[in-house]
C-alpha cells in the first residue's frame, strides 16, 4: 500500500503498532512530507516520507515490519532508524522513518 500525503496527513499524532521480535511497540507518527521528485515520471506518486517517534528503551534496526493502524489496517513496510529531527536536542526519543517512493 502506498500512501499519499492526502491520506497519511491526517494521520499525525495517532499511533502505529509495530510488530517487533519484543513484541508489540506503539510508535507516534509526528511528520508527513512530500520530497523532492527530481525527474521521476509523472505516473508514479511524489515520494512521501512518514516520521515516528517511538520509545527511548527499544530501538528499532532498519527491517520490514508489520505495522497495524486503525483506519489503515495491517501493512509490511521498510522502516529504519534516523537522526533526531530536532538537531541539538536532548530529547531522549528514538526517531524512524518509512519512505514511499
Amino acid at each position: 500500500m502506498n500512501l499519499s500525503l492526502e491520506q497519511a496527513s491526517p494521520l499525525v499524532g495517532t499511533n502505529f503498532t509495530v510488530h517487533t521480535q519484543a513484541g508489540l511497540i506503539d510508535l507516534e507518527l509526528i511528520d508527513v512530507a512530500e520530497l523532492p521528485r527530481r525527474n521521476i515520471p509523472e505516473q508514479f506518486p511524489t515520494p512521501l516520507s512518514l516520521v515516528f517517534t517511538g520509545p527511548p528503551d527499544i530501538l528499532l534496526q532498519q527491517d520490514i515490519y508489520l505495522i497495524d493502524h486503525a483506519e489503515l489496517g495491517q501493512n509490511q513496510w521498510l522502516m529504519g532508524p534516523i537522526l533526531s529531527i530536532n538537531p541539538g536536542s536532548n530529547d531522549n526519543k528514538l526517531y524512524y522513518e518509512i519512505m514511499f517512493a
